[in-house]
């Protein structure tokens, strides 16, 4: 998913949203929730935004799968990983590194 501009509470529900419905999708279908995020650019997220994407991500390595970053802001990966406590978002300089990052988990 391409992500653009800032991400906070007035625009992130429908994020959320989205990734949400394909959680359940995948619970549903049994397939495995695998999202990456294009964040290069993102000009700002929210706190409780990140906390929330933090979240969405934790439900679906609970099916297998995860939520991955790339282009990050460093900025805001800084703070992302602050907010993970121990267990952060997995950032990705490329779209290509982030899916390699899924097929090595597969293999």
């Amino acid at each position: 998913l391409h992500v653009t501009g800032h991400l906070d509470e007035t625009n992130f529900a429908r994020l959320a949203g989205v990734l949400q419905h394909h959680l359940r999708e995948c619970r549903q279908t049994g397939a495995v929730p695998q999202f990456i995020l294009d964040c290069a650019e993102v000009s700002y997220v929210g706190s409780l935004e990140l906390k929330e994407l933090l979240d969405l991500a934790h439900r679906a390595r609970a099916h297998g799968g995860d939520i991955k970053l790339t282009g990050l802001a460093p900025t805001i990966e800084q703070v992302s990983n602050l907010i993970a406590n121990g267990d952060p978002l997995e950032c990705h300089p490329t779209l290509a590194e982030a899916l390699d990052a899924f097929r090595s988990v597969a293999a």
